[in-house]
């Protein structure tokens, strides 16, 4: 990217037919559609781990190996999406294997030497599952980029998909889980792996063109990974996100037991996941115009903001309609970190590592998540899961003064120009 304040045109994006570009419109915001509908049948693993007895300490534990599973898979299949030039192909291996995996995790729930299979087959699904979400928002954007599409319009899609069926779920789950148990629950697993079939049609159906005109391999030597870590900017966002990881991951997998507390029936967290993803739209559909007038990191300090006060009013909530009304804040910060946080990654890369960028962030996410998780399930047992969503507000909060700092000090101690305003699309 040029070290440079004024605005700039996106160099990779070509003049596009009006009815091509309408297709190819069509067809990322099926994948979209189709990627998050499969995805919101995820939302109900906490819940099944604590339908079946587990603690809070056991979960935190599951989801620290999930996370270090994700620290692994989402660079490795970023950078090998690299260096054979394909995120497509990639994308095709990790759907039918993560639909395989995650069906079976309901009935595998057997001890074998006092060990739950469970610590197996779920990290195993993740490691499939888990680099889904990044690569198919690095092709997003990156076809975005180049074919004057609007991002935050194709990723509008998926969120009014997620919530649509966020609210279905949170009834038919609820409704089932009455008349016998945990069934509604179980019946998630299968539906994330038949949804996900819809998923990799859709994918066939995509053209793979984002990673250059040139079809040769490329050799790791040739990559060059070093222009990543001495790019400042880009590896202080990785830091911000790491260290606001930390809490978030614990504020959103730590929910149903927060539920609980306040009395609520953890079936209709539906309602609540469906409802924050509603919110996300307007944000999404406002992105692709505000991101040509507004740089994208101070989006990011917006995000951060209204992760900070969602995790401070989550520790005073007290019914279901305040853990709605709260979603509107995570709903607002998520329509913003997603859009503004996968194109300011997108902007900061060289071409031939940009799926490897976006990975390598999805990688520190997890590794946050490892402490996060690991630690955060037996401060709850200690402490109380009031106040322990409070000192994640907290955490949040120092995580985003550094983050807003660290460009005064780039600026005025490295002499780094802040990243420019990168004109895209029809926004433009």
């Amino acid at each position: 990217m040029k070290d440079t304040e004024q605005q700039v045109l996106n160099e990779d994006m070509i003049q596009e037919d009006p009815q091509e570009q309408k297709k190819l419109f069509g067809k990322f915001a099926s994948m979209s559609w189709t990627y998050w509908f499969a995805s919101c049948f995820c939302s109900y693993l906490t819940i099944f781990l604590q339908s079946i007895g587990w603690k809070t300490s056991d979960v935190g534990i599951i989801n620290s190996l999930n996370s270090a599973v994700g620290v692994v898979s989402t660079p490795f299949w970023g950078t090998l999406s690299d260096k054979i030039r394909s995120i497509k192909k990639i994308v095709i291996i990790l759907i039918i294997t993560a639909a395989l995996t995650y069906a079976l995790i309901p009935y595998v729930d057997y001890k074998f030497a006092g060990i739950s299979l469970l610590f197996i087959i779920i990290p195993l699904s993740n490691f499939f599952r888990v680099p889904l979400m990044s690569l198919i928002d690095n092709w997003t954007v990156r076809a975005s980029n180049k074919h004057g599409l609007r991002f935050g319009l194709i990723r509008s899609f998926g969120s009014f998909s997620f919530g649509v069926i966020g609210l279905v779920l949170g009834y038919v789950v609820t409704r089932m889980n009455g008349e016998s148990g945990n069934a509604g629950t179980r019946m998630t697993f299968w539906g994330y792996a038949f949804f996900s079939i819809a998923l990799l049609l859709v994918v066939l159906w995509i053209k793979d063109d984002v990673q250059g005109s040139e079809t040769k391999k490329q050799k790791f030597s040739e990559m060059q990974f070093g222009r990543l870590f001495k790019n400042y900017y880009y590896m202080t966002y990785l830091v911000y996100a790491m260290i606001i990881q930390i809490p978030l991951a614990c504020v959103y997998s730590f929910q149903p037991y927060l539920m609980a507390d306040i009395g609520v029936n953890t079936g209709t967290i539906g309602y609540i996941t469906g409802f924050k993803a509603f919110i996300e739209i307007p944000m999404l559909l406002l992105m692709d115009k505000v991101r040509n007038k507004c740089p994208l990191y101070v989006l990011l300090f917006g995000a951060g903001a209204l992760y900070m006060l969602e995790a401070f009013f989550y520790s005073v909530s007290g019914s279901f309609t305040h853990l709605l009304l709260i979603g509107i804040l995570q709903g607002l910060g998520g329509g913003l970190h997603i859009a503004a946080g996968s194109n300011y990654v997108a902007t900061l890369a060289p071409d031939n590592l940009k799926a490897t960028a976006q990975t390598l962030n999805g990688s520190m996410v997890s590794l946050a998540g490892i402490a996060g998780n690991l630690i955060g399930g037996f401060v709850i047992e200690a402490v109380g899961i009031r106040s322990f969503y409070r000192g994640c507000g907290f955490v949040i909060l120092a995580g985003l003064a550094l983050f807003i700092l660290s460009f005064p000090f780039g600026e005025k101690v490295l002499h780094l120009k802040r990243p420019a305003i990168v004109k895209h699309g029809t926004g433009r």
